[in-house]
C-alpha cells in the first residue's frame, strides 16, 4: 500500500520503503525557466518526472524494493534542523507501531509480510494517474511563515548535475506562487477548515461540498501542521492511518 506524507523520517512501521517525489525531477536543462526571474522552476509539475515516478512506484509495491541502480539523491539531503529537532519518545513510536499494525493484522490475518511505501512529495495530486496509485492520502498544510523558513533553512539540495542552492528570492517568486497555483484546492480548503466551515478529516458525506469536488482533495485528509509539535503531528497522522487502514 501508499502512504502519502509530507517530509518526515521520524517513523518506521514494519518493513517500509520512503520513496521520495524530489528524487524524479528531470535534467536542470529540461526545467522550465519562470518567465519573471528567467531562473529554473523547481516547483511546477513540468518540473517532474511523473511517468517515471509511476513507474518506480509500482515497482516498489510489486517488489518491496527499488529497481536495480536506483539511487537516492533526496536521502544525501538533511532533513531539518539538529539542533531545534525534538526526538520523540521510542514508547510513543512503539505503541503507535503497534496500533497501525493491529489495524494490518486485522484486515490480513498477518502482519509479517506487509510492506508500507511511503510516498513522500509536494506536489503528489495534480497528476491523475499517480493519485489513482496512493491507498492512503495525507496533505499537510502550513502558513506561509512556516513553510518559507522551513525552505530557508536548508542548505541546498543534491541534483543530477551536482547540487541547487535557492537564489535570494527564490520561496517568493517562485515557490510560494507555485504552491499556490497548483495547490489552489488544498488552499482553499485549508482556509475553510482554519474557519471551522468544514472538516480536514475526509467524510464521503462531504462530496457535495463545493471545496470537495475538486478531483485533487478527494479521500484525502488535510491537516494543518502551523500550530503543532513533530510529536503531534506525528501521533495525528498515525492515529489517521490506522483508520485509514481499517477501511481499506
Amino acid at each position: 500500500m501508499t502512504v502519502s506524507t509530507s517530509r518526515t523520517r521520524v517513523i518506521t512501521i514494519g518493513l517500509s520503503t520512503i520513496v521520495h517525489q524530489d528524487d524524479f525531477y528531470k535534467p536542470e536543462n529540461q526545467l522550465p525557466l519562470d518567465p519573471k526571474t528567467g531562473l529554473a522552476n523547481w516547483d511546477c509539475p513540468e518540473a517532474i518526472d511523473f511517468q517515471s515516478l509511476i513507474n518506480t512506484l509500482h515497482y516498489v509495491k510489486e517488489h518491496g524494493e527499488f529497481p536495480e541502480g536506483f539511487d537516492s539523491l533526496e536521502d544525501k539531503n538533511p532533513v531539518g534542523s539538529k539542533e531545534n529537532s525534538t526526538p520523540i519518545p521510542q514508547e510513543v513510536l512503539d505503541s503507535l507501531r503497534e496500533k497501525i499494525m493491529a489495524e494490518v493484522a486485522n484486515g490480513q490475518g498477518t502482519s509479517k509480510t506487509t510492506k508500507f511505501v511511503i510516498l513522500d512529495g509536494f506536489m503528489l495530486y495534480v497528476n491523475e494517474q499517480l493519485r489513482k496509485t496512493i491507498d492512503v492520502r495525507f496533505f499537510l498544510t502550513a502558513p506561509y511563515q512556516v513553510l518559507k523558513e522551513r525552505r530557508e533553512s536548508r542548505k541546498g539540495y543534491a541534483t543530477l548535475e551536482g547540487y541547487w542552492v535557492d537564489p535570494p528570492g527564490y520561496f517568493d517568486n517562485i515557490v510560494w506562487p507555485n504552491y499556490l497555483i497548483y495547490n489552489e484546492p488544498f488552499s482553499k480548503l485549508a482556509d475553510a477548515i482554519e474557519a471551522n466551515q468544514v472538516s480536514g478529516i475526509y467524510n464521503t458525506t462531504e462530496t457535495a461540498i463545493m471545496l470537495r469536488t475538486d478531483p485533487m482533495t478527494q479521500n484525502v485528509d488535510v491537516i494543518s501542521s502551523s500550530k503543532a509539535t513533530i510529536l503531534v503531528m506525528v501521533e495525528s497522522v498515525s492515529n489517521l492511518l490506522s483508520k485509514r487502514l481499517s477501511e481499506l
